[in-house]
C-alpha cells in the first residue's frame, strides 16, 4: 500500500480531502499533518477583523474532514524533510515515511531586511494564530501596517471600519508602503484604491521601513511613526522548512516545482499554493486563486503518480477576478485593468467565501 502525506491544510489540500470523500479506495493510505486542528480561511480574515463573521464561520475543522475522508490526521508541525530517505520529522520528534508527499503550507510574513522586525512584528501566519492577534489589534490605539499589497490594505481598512463602528474613531491606523499601493494592478487601479483608502480614514505614508523598535517604525528618510501594534504584510516570504534541506528552491527559498507541481528533482515531492514557485511560470501570483485552481491538478497527479498512471500539467491563468473588502460591506473588484468599488462586489466576495468554507464543512 502506498502512503501519501499532505503537509498543511491549504486550499489545494482541502480539495484533495473533499475528493477523497467522493472516491474512497483501499490502495492508498492518506495522512494529513497540520499544526492546528482548524484551518482558518484567509479570504475571511478581513470580515472577521471587521466583526462581520464569527470565528466559527471562518474556519474548517481538519480533523473532522479527515475522519470523513478516511485520512489519518496528525496535529504536528513538520520541521524537516529528507527526500532521499523519504522521511518527515515533526516538532514532537515523530518520523513519518512516505511514498509521496505534498506541501501546501502557505508563506510567512516577515523580512530579514528590516532590523528588529522579527522581535516586534505581530504575525498572523500561520493562520491558526490569527484570532488572538486580531484581539490585540482591536485594543491597539495606534496600529501600523507595513506593505502596500492587497493583504495590508484590506486588513487596514477592515480594522478601521471596526474601530469606527465600535466608537474608537480616535484610534489611528497607518499603512507604510515603499511602492504605490496595489502597484501590480496598474496605475489606474492604484490611484483608485489610494483614494478609497484615504476616504476611509486610513493614513498612508510612502517610505521604505529600515528599522523597528519597541515603540516606533523608522523609514529610510528619517521619519519615525509610533505604534502600539504593527504587522508586516509586505508580501509572501518563503517558509523556513525548505531552507534547511536539499530540496531545490528558487532564489527566495520557495519550493521549486515543475508544471506537474512536482519538485524539479524529486518527482514524489509536490508543492502548491504560496509555498511553491512554478519553474516555467515564476511570476504566477502566490494567492488563493492560484491555490484553488491547483487543487484538481494536484489530486489527479497524486493519484496518477501512486498508480504509475497519467499526470497532467497546471496552466496558470493570465487574468483572474480579485475582490478585496474595503470596509462597511463594500468590495474592490479587479479583473485585468478593470476595477470597481461597490456593495455588489462585496456581496459577491461574501458569497464566494462563505460557499468555500461551507463546502468543506465549516
Amino acid at each position: 500500500m502506498k502512503t501519501i502525506i499532505l503537509v498543511g491544510g491549504g486550499h489545494s489540500h482541502l480539495h484533495c480531502l473533499k475528493k477523497r470523500i467522493e472516491n474512497q479506495d483501499d490502495n492508498v493510505k492518506w495522512v494529513l499533518i497540520s499544526p492546528s486542528r482548524f484551518q482558518y480561511y484567509s479570504g475571511m480574515f478581513s470580515g472577521y477583523t471587521e466583526g462581520i463573521y464569527s470565528l466559527e464561520e471562518t474556519r474548517i475543522d481538519l480533523e473532522k474532514l479527515c475522519a470523513e475522508a478516511g485520512f489519518e490526521f496528525v496535529e504536528r508541525t513538520v520541521l524537516s524533510i529528507d527526500p532521499d530517505q523519504q522521511h518527515l520529522l515533526t516538532d514532537k520528534g515523530d518520523i513519518f515515511t512516505y511514498d509521496f508527499v505534498s506541501f501546501d503550507i502557505g508563506s510567512r510574513n516577515d523580512s530579514l531586511e528590516i532590523q528588529g522586525l522579527h522581535e516586534h512584528n505581530l504575525p498572523i501566519k500561520p493562520n491558526y494564530r490569527f484570532p488572538e492577534q486580531i484581539e490585540k489589534l482591536h485594543k491597539s490605539r495606534k496600529t501600523v501596517f507595513i506593505g502596500g499589497g492587497a493583504a495590508s490594505i484590506e486588513m487596514s481598512l477592515s480594522l478601521k471600519a471596526w474601530k469606527i463602528d465600535n466608537g474608537f474613531k480616535d484610534h489611528l491606523v497607518t499603512v507604510v508602503h515603499s511602492s504605490p499601493i496595489l502597484e501590480k494592478a496598474g496605475p489606474y487601479s492604484s490611484r483608485k484604491i489610494t483614494g478609497v483608502t484615504h476616504s476611509k480614514g486610513v493614513e498612508l505614508y510612502q517610505g521604505r521601513v529600515k528599522k523597528v523598535d519597541e515603540t516606533h517604525v523608522f523609514t529610510e528618510d528619517g521619519t519615525s511613526i509610533d505604534y502600539d501594534e504593527f504587522i508586516f504584510l509586505g508580501g509572501p516570504k518563503a517558509p523556513p522548512l525548505f531552507g534547511s534541506n536539499i530540496l531545490p528552491t528558487d532564489e527566495k527559498g520557495f519550493l521549486m516545482v515543475n508544471s506537474y507541481l512536482q519538485s524539479v528533482e524529486y518527482p514524489n515531492v509536490f508543492g502548491t499554493g504560496d509555498c511553491a514557485t512554478l519553474k516555467d511560470f515564476p511570476d504566477t501570483p502566490k494567492n488563493g486563486v492560484t491555490a484553488v485552481r491547483q487543487g484538481p491538478v494536484l489530486w489527479k497527479n497524486l493519484n496518477g503518480a501512486a498508480a504509475n498512471g497519467k499526470i497532467i500539467p497546471f496552466e496558470p491563468q493570465k487574468r483572474y477576478l480579485a475582490i478585496m473588502s474595503v470596509g462597511n460591506k463594500q468590495g474592490y473588484l479587479t479583473y485585468g485593468s478593470f476595477s470597481l468599488v461597490s456593495g455588489l462586489a462585496w456581496r459577491l466576495k461574501n458569497w464566494i467565501d462563505v460557499r468555500f468554507v461551507r463546502r468543506y464543512g465549516g
